[in-house]
């Protein structure tokens, strides 16, 4: 099974799909291993990668329909609130992976952010710095009540 070529066009649609196909592949891959493996730190920063992504660009969907689409412009909101619930998650299970064996013997096995963002512990960290970044954007966008809401953004209907 080959991974998905990238969009050859300029079109934003494009590198959307192709992401989706990507992580289409990568689930495959995944799952038709028997037994299974447990997620690497490098997974789980790629994977953290693209939901702060799509955190961004729902983001600004909210931002573009908020005066034409308001209701439509709230589920984009409530969407982008969900999204940063999961990146919390998978900044946690980024921390209970194990870790990598440091090339420095001698160096603290501290599983801190503050380790992971200090340049001289492991180069490849990034996810900390990114949930740092993002988490100051959460605050300023959203309310406390919305990040622990759990219907957050859900309507209720009658079904008679």
């Amino acid at each position: 099974m080959t991974p998905p070529s990238p969009p050859t066009g300029n079109e934003p649609l494009a590198y959307l799909t192709a992401a989706t196909a990507g992580i289409r592949h990568h689930t495959r891959t995944t799952t038709s291993s028997p037994g299974g493996r447990p997620a690497t730190r490098a997974q789980v920063d790629a994977l953290h990668a693209h939901l702060t992504a799509l955190h961004t660009l729902l983001g600004r969907l909210a931002e573009q329909t908020r005066s034409e689409r308001p209701a439509q412009s709230s589920h984009f909101a409530a969407a982008r609130t969900r999204l940063w619930q999961a990146g919390e998650h998978l900044h946690d299970a980024f921390h209970q992976s194990p870790r990598t064996p440091a090339l420095d013997p001698d160096a603290p096995q501290d599983d801190t952010c503050q380790q992971d963002i200090d340049p001289t512990g492991p180069p490849f960290l990034t996810i900390c710095l990114r949930h740092l970044r993002t988490s100051t954007l959460v605050r300023q966008q959203t309310t406390p009540a919305d990040l622990h809401s759990p219907l957050h953004g859900h309507a209720r209907h009658r079904t008679s």
